[in-house]
């Protein structure tokens, strides 16, 4: 997961995400309501990568999964739990660009300070989406499970 709008304030939102124990994904301009509500209807304008994040992030993820938040492609600045099943949407947070409008509760088992983030062993080369889900078949997760945390 990636923490930035279209790459700014990305030190901004890591400190929102760890001080409030939160991750959070958004389209605000589209997604302006609980995805499983709207997804139908904005499906049509987000495209398939971010309707994949969405339900990804609101239906797929529960409670227990580990969600590792990345600064770019070749550093680590989270490893969380989540906390519960569901998400939630607050229009409020990215109306004033606190933080992402969709969120969910987190437990850090380890959060870095902005300028403290671990280089991954590998970089992550062509991970462009705020969102992606590794499974141990996957490209990716040979890379990110022998992370140093």
């Amino acid at each position: 997961m990636h923490m930035s709008y279209n790459g700014s304030k990305q030190q901004e939102l890591w400190e929102f995400a760890k001080n409030n124990d939160v991750i959070g994904l958004d389209f605000p301009r589209y997604v302006k309501d609980n995805w499983l509500r709207v997804r139908e209807w904005a499906m049509r304008f987000v495209g398939k990568t971010w309707t994949r994040q969405f339900d990804v992030f609101c239906s797929e993820m529960g409670a227990h999964d580990i969600v590792l938040v990345l600064k770019g492609w070749d550093s680590l600045l989270g490893v969380a739990e989540i906390a519960d099943s569901e998400h939630t949407y607050d229009e409020s947070l990215s109306k004033t660009e606190q933080f992402f409008d969709h969120t969910r509760r987190v437990e850090w088992i380890k959060a870095y300070e902005y300028e403290d983030a671990q280089p991954l062993p590998k970089p992550l080369r062509g991970f462009n989406n705020a969102l992606s889900k590794v499974m141990p078949q996957s490209k990716r997760w040979k890379t990110l499970t022998n992370i140093n945390v």
